[in-house]
């Protein structure tokens, strides 16, 4: 039947420990949120990592599972170190899971590096940054395709099921549709988000840039109704918040539940299923709080808790509980985690109506039969992304 997302629950509930090795980098991305002046070729002890990762694999706390991502700059800038924590994680036994995810840019891949990699795959994932195609991916991360290009089955043959990672600025927005189509036939996983930051310009090149953006998700909705059987990239185009199906009255009710039980409202997990480690070894709720990014020392509760979301706009708006949102950004920007940016506003509600059209295209590519075959719990599922869907197409965002 064709590719239709349902999202499930997590098996194992796990906290996300990202160690910034160093703060250098061998490129300069376009839309990167680092300060590059702050490359001071600093690299993390070993005995800081060390320190860290064992309270967190020790702690007496509610996650099973600890993800230890190693983060930069660019973390194969510290490969030695990189070798050394893994080794010496896998030389003890501890009393919760874990796993190991590098994020890089791909370009100082060796020999020697890729068989390590290849010898702890098991335990190790790597995630590749990749923008497009090529006039996409050069435009934003200094023209560094080629670099990267002969890795690119690399990462493929040996970590299929790890998306890569596809960041959306003004610049390529015009080649959105080409670089997706591009990526899927050559068979890759990925994500495609935009930045947080504001790049939309004046308001009249904002609107160009909109009209733009929704031709190339109007092309894309084309592209995966012409192929039912590849999942729609997320989230760019998976954006149909469920809940938009229910009731007013049931919505309200679960919306008060959750505030009740969580005592607040998160997108992200920042401060609680994510915490950052310095090369210094200072702790942060995510890298987007660390003060040489947002020039601002981190807020007192480290956490990102949200009980009430501003502006007013923003808590009145029905896509409140999906649009995306960084407390770091919020924080960055108006030393709130729960102040929201809204450049974005109107480029996400396209994003969330071309799901809506393309998920109600999938649901009509599927047989009676094969609906028919579907567990139960599924079939609910189905039925609650249906009716958010429907209520998108009755009554707009």
């Amino acid at each position: 039947m064709p590719r239709i997302k349902i999202k499930g629950d997590s098996r194992m509930k796990i906290r996300i420990i990202t160690l910034v090795l160093t703060k250098n980098c061998n490129l300069s991305c376009v839309y990167c949120y680092e300060k590059h002046d702050h490359r001071d070729g600093k690299i993390m002890e070993f005995s800081t990592a060390q320190e860290n990762i064992a309270g967190y694999l020790e702690a007496d706390d509610e996650f099973e599972g600890v993800e230890i991502d190693f983060f930069g700059g660019e973390p194969m800038l510290a490969f030695p170190l990189i070798c050394d924590i893994v080794e010496w994680v896998l030389s003890r036994e501890w009393p919760k899971a874990y796993r190991f995810m590098i994020g890089t840019n791909g370009t100082v891949l060796n020999d020697e590096i890729k068989k390590w990699l290849i010898e702890h795959r098991e335990y190790v994932s790597v995630s590749l940054s990749i923008d497009g195609n090529k006039t996409a991916h050069d435009l934003t991360r200094d023209n560094s395709y080629d670099l990267i290009a002969p890795n690119i089955p690399f990462f493929m043959e040996n970590w299929p099921n790890q998306p890569a990672k596809m960041t959306i600025i003004a610049d390529t927005i015009p080649y959105l549709a080409d670089s997706i189509i591009e990526l899927e036939e050559m068979g890759m996983n990925f994500t495609a988000n935009m930045a947080f930051e504001d790049f939309w310009g004046i308001p009249g090149e904002k609107d160009r840039l909109l009209g733009i953006y929704k031709e190339q998700l109007a092309r894309l909705i084309d592209y995966y109704a012409e192929h039912p059987y590849l999942f729609p990239v997320s989230p760019l185009l998976d954006s149909v918040p469920e809940y938009l199906g229910l009731p007013h009255d049931r919505l309200d009710a679960l919306i008060q539940k959750e505030k009740k039980e969580k005592d607040c409202t998160r997108y992200c997990g920042a401060g609680h299923e994510m915490v950052t480690v310095d090369v210094d070894g200072q702790n942060y709720p995510c890298h987007r709080f660390l003060p040489w990014i947002s020039g601002f020392s981190p807020p007192e509760e480290p956490t990102n808790r949200q009980i009430d979301w501003k502006p007013d706009e923003c808590s009145n708006c029905k896509l409140i509980h999906s649009c995306p949102t960084c407390a770091g950004f919020n924080w960055e920007t108006h030393k709130d985690t729960g102040t929201r940016t809204t450049f974005h506003c109107d480029a996400y509600k396209l994003e969330v109506l071309a799901s809506a059209r393309l998920e109600a295209i999938r649901i009509g590519q599927c047989s009676t039969s094969e609906l028919e075959q579907l567990p139960l719990e599924e079939k609910h599922k189905i039925r609650k992304r249906l009716n958010a869907v429907l209520n998108l197409i009755e009554e707009g965002v």
